[in-house]
Parts: structure tokens; C-alpha cells; sequence
């Protein structure tokens, strides 16, 4: 989910409003909620700066969505890609494009309850990545939830090491834990329902959640320990786990439903 990566140092500001009175899964007790929202008050940057809580798109991707794309509905919010748009994807992000402005955290036990349909060719994601902008020598990213629209029962999720490449054109993947082929079938799951996505991360480690169950946990690199990440939720078109493949599939459109998301700290 991760492409060519500039650095760059920017302000931190956090405006979200959480409710204090919700009480946490089990697994995150004793956490305060940090970030709640259920998108009845969707603040979405018009331009991709200013002071929001959301933002169109990754801030190295060059192609955005129509903001049409991103409709608040009676479930949540609703991200629409279509085949006559120039992204690959319709992404909601915490970090503005300039980085100026962002909602960035580190640790905590993050929850995202969404509903997609597995077709060919869509790639519903939900990820964590450093929260800065500019020349990047090395990172970390930490995929949530992927979906697959040819593997419609699998819960994909995974932890990536990031290094530039020698000529320093891009970022190339160094080691991948808890990857794609350590996720388990679970042929009882369908995701054209409402479920829970969560990921806990705590110092050094990683456990993903499927409606407050514990499916698999892995040891952090230690790079995630260097910064503090922003969140994005999108539907990205891609068979094969190829950004843009869609020659396999009619699909004119492919929608991911968001009823809310959460994030809890200590």
C-alpha cells in the first residue's frame, strides 16, 4: 500500500471530539478513547489542507478522487471508486497533503467497523503510516485489514519494514511479518456484512481482531517505535495485489461502507 516516500517535518493538530463515555473492547481495557467517529459530523478538507479531521487521499499519491466519492449515508460513510476516475483508489486519510496539519498516534488499539464486496479487483484497506512528509529513509507500515475481492473469506494483515532503495527513486520493502500467507480461510466470515477490524499494537508487538476476536500476533520491527503513524481507510481497485489492475474484472464500481472508527490509548 506504501510508494515513493519525501520527508518532511510538520505541526501535529488534534481536533476530533470523541466521546468520553464508551467503554472499551476487552481487549483495550483501561484504554481512553482518543479518536471517535461515527461521520454524523463528517469533516472532510474541501482542498486537502486546513485544519480537518479527514482528508482525501494518501499525500504521495498524485491522482486524487472526486469528493463526491465520499458521502456520508445512513450507515456511516460510504467511499465509491469508480473505473472513469484517475485514482486507483478513494481514500480518507488523518494527515493533510502538505502534512501540516494531522492526527498521528503510537500505539493503542485501533477499530474500524466497515462492510465491503469482495469482486474482482477490489481492495478495500485500512493501514497505519508515519505521519510525515518528505525524504524518508526508512519506515514502517502496518496493514489493519486488507481485503482481496478473489479471496472472499480471508482477513489479510500485515507489518512492513520500508528501506529507500539504493538510487533513492523509492521505497522498497525489506521484510513483511504477519503477511499475506499466514492468514487463515475463515469461510464463516462474510464481508459484505458489518464487522470490526482491529489492530492492537502495543511496544514491540502486533495482534489483529475480527469482531473483538484475536486472530494472529507478531513481533513489531523496531522502526515502529521511531514515530507516530496517521490512519487510512480506503477502497483501492487492484486485482492480485497489483494498484490499478483491473483488466480482469467489469466492475464499474466498488463501494466500502464505514460505520465508525475508533481509536483507544492508555
Amino acid at each position: 500500500m506504501i510508494g515513493k516516500i519525501v520527508f518532511i517535518s510538520a505541526l501535529l493538530i488534534c481536533s476530533s471530539m470523541p466521546s468520553l463515555t464508551q467503554t472499551p473492547p476487552s481487549q483495550a481495557a483501561g484504554y481512553k478513547l482518543v479518536f471517535g467517529e461515527d461521520f454524523r459530523n463528517f469533516d472532510l478538507s474541501p482542498n486537502g489542507t486546513g485544519i480537518h479531521n479527514w482528508y482525501e487521499g494518501v499525500w504521495f499519491n498524485k491522482q486524487h478522487a472526486p469528493l463526491d466519492h465520499i458521502t456520508p449515508t445512513a450507515d456511516g460513510l460510504r467511499l465509491t471508486w469508480t473505473r472513469d476516475q484517475a485514482a486507483f483508489d478513494t481514500s480518507i486519510s488523518t494527515m493533510s497533503h502538505n502534512g501540516a496539519s494531522k492526527q498521528a498516534w503510537r500505539y493503542g488499539y485501533y477499530e474500524v467497523r466497515m462492510k465491503w464486496n469482495p469482486v474482482t479487483g477490489a481492495w478495500p484497506a485500512i493501514w497505519l503510516i508515519p505521519a510525515q512528509t518528505g525524504h524518508l529513509v526508512e519506515t514502517g507500515e502496518a496493514d489493519i485489514f486488507e481485503g482481496n475481492g478473489d479471496s472472499p473469506h480471508t482477513y489479510f494483515g500485515t507489518i512492513h519494514h520500508w528501506h529507500e532503495s539504493p538510487d533513492h527513486s523509492q521505497m522498497l520493502r525489506v521484510e513483511s511479518s504477519a503477511g499475506r500467507n499466514q492468514f487463515r480461510l475463515m469461510p464463516w466470515v462474510d464481508f459484505t456484512q458489518f464487522h470490526t477490524y482491529g489492530l492492537l499494537w502495543e511496544p514491540g508487538r502486533f495482534t489483529w481482531y475480527l469482531d473483538d476476536k484475536p486472530l494472529h500476533s507478531e513481533t513489531a520491527f523496531p522502526v515502529f517505535d521511531q514515530a507516530k503513524d496517521c490512519l487510512i481507510i480506503g477502497m483501492q481497485a487492484g486485482a492480485d495485489w497489483k494498484e490499478g489492475n483491473i483488466d480482469k474484472s467489469r466492475i464499474a464500481r466498488m463501494d466500502l461502507d464505514v460505520a465508525w472508527v475508533h481509536i483507544w490509548q492508555r
